[in-house]
């Protein structure tokens, strides 16, 4: 078998690690920082066959100037003139269709559906220890604007054989009885699942060190040398580094590389920032949420809830914004009764940057002129959803087996 070298160690550099390792490879990873410590850590941890309409569709271009606009918005483009995001508003505008949505939903929810069986898989497995919740999601409106918009949803994801309904308040006190809700109905995905990233991420580092594929962390990728349509080596600021593979799978960072890769990968970080609250009465559900006028979503966890949402289109800035975690609170304050979060109840302070593709799909592929050259990223918001099946696909790929999905939309080389 191969050596293979991954650039990146969040939830996909990790999966793939993991399945490349199974199957037999000299498998090492490098990482700029530390394990899990990026764009996978502060995720909502959510597995989302719900989640089959693409970032790029006709809501988000009827909202769209309002909202980015807009900084107290869900999605907000921060002013600045820069040639790359004004390329990517153009080709993003041009996805935000009815049809782009169609094209792609039923491969949204295979995807996500066969990811969802991989972590079943992998939580049966005796190599990780993890907990993994299939809970549903509930999208809870406030808005009868809102509930008509997610009873068109329903119905589409029940035309997908999801298991889907429109829940009244008193059918969703049945479900969670013993918290109270400001909303007028809210949608249910039953298929949709729950972990913890940073959790899930630490059992496959264990399991990776345990046997011997080594994690350099600290280590930042400066440079790759190509030869002959071929990675010959990358270097670090001490070292160059051999192998037969090499793995790109480092988030928004990878686009640094794209360039000198020849490779057109059109991404836009997208910011999102969240928290955590210590679990008190008001906090007592265990079905995730997205409240869905606000795009805020809500993670029960044992101990602890966290808040998660916005996108933020402001560069590769890592700042905190006290203005996006102020308006989290608020719409969780505004939606949970009895809740009132204030600053101090809020700790693991987080923002992230999320890897968007312009039309809402990720980039997982072998390249067309770089024989040893393997991406991943571009994932969004469903990082940790797609998880596993990244992995399972790149190592699909490493070997040159048949994928179990035509993964020919997420093409790396299709801009």
């Amino acid at each position: 078998m191969s050596s293979i070298v991954i650039v990146g160690a969040g939830i996909s550099g990790l999966c793939c690690a993991y399945y490349l390792h199974k199957s037999g490879h000299d498998v090492s990873i490098y990482e700029s920082s530390k394990t899990g410590h990026e764009c996978s850590y502060g995720n909502a941890g959510l597995i989302v066959p719900s989640h089959f309409e693409t970032l790029a569709n006709p809501g988000i271009l009827k909202k769209g100037f309002k909202w980015m606009l807009n900084p107290n918005s869900p999605f907000f483009l921060k002013p600045r003139f820069d040639m790359d995001l004004i390329k990517w508003l153009i080709k993003f505008n041009m996805f935000c269709s009815k049809k782009h949505v169609n094209d792609n939903k039923y491969f949204l929810r295979d995807i996500n559906l066969y990811s969802l069986s991989l972590y079943k898989d992998l939580q049966k497995s005796e190599d990780l220890e993890f907990s993994l919740k299939q809970n549903g999601l509930l999208m809870l409106c406030q808005e009868e604007k809102t509930l008509e918009e997610e009873k068109k949803l329903v119905h589409e994801a029940q035309e997908l054989s999801l298991d889907a309904k429109i829940l009244s308040m008193d059918e969703i006190k049945k479900l969670e009885a013993n918290v109270s809700f400001n909303a007028l109905g809210a949608s249910y995905f039953k298929n949709d699942a729950i972990l913890q990233p940073y959790d899930f991420m630490m059992s496959i580092k264990k399991y990776l060190q345990d046997n011997n594929v080594k994690i350099h962390e600290n280590c930042e990728i400066e440079d790759v040398n190509i030869q002959n349509n071929k990675i010959v080596s990358i270097s670090s600021k001490n070292d160059s580094i051999s192998a037969d593979n090499f793995v790109f799978t480092a988030g928004i960072s990878t686009y640094k590389f794209a360039k000198k890769l020849n490779l057109n990968l059109s991404m836009e970080a997208g910011k999102g920032f969240s928290f955590k609250v210590d679990k008190k009465p008001s906090l007592d559900f265990t079905s995730p949420l997205i409240l869905a006028e606000q795009k805020v979503a809500v993670s029960p966890y044992d101990s602890y809830v966290r808040f998660g949402g916005t996108m933020m289109l402001s560069g590769q800035d890592l700042s905190l914004n006290e203005r996006r975690i102020n308006n989290i609170t608020k719409a969780a304050n505004s939606y949970i009764n009895n809740l009132d979060i204030k600053k101090e109840d809020r700790t693991d302070l987080w923002a992230g940057l999320r890897p968007c593709s312009p039309d809402g799909l990720p980039f997982i592929g072998k390249d067309k002129s770089i024989k040893n050259l393997f991406v991943a990223t571009g994932h969004a918001m469903m990082g940790v959803s797609l998880g596993p099946a990244t992995g399972k696909i790149i190592c699909d790929l490493v070997n040159n087996s048949q994928c179990d999905l035509d993964i020919s939309k997420m093409d790396i080389n299709r801009f």
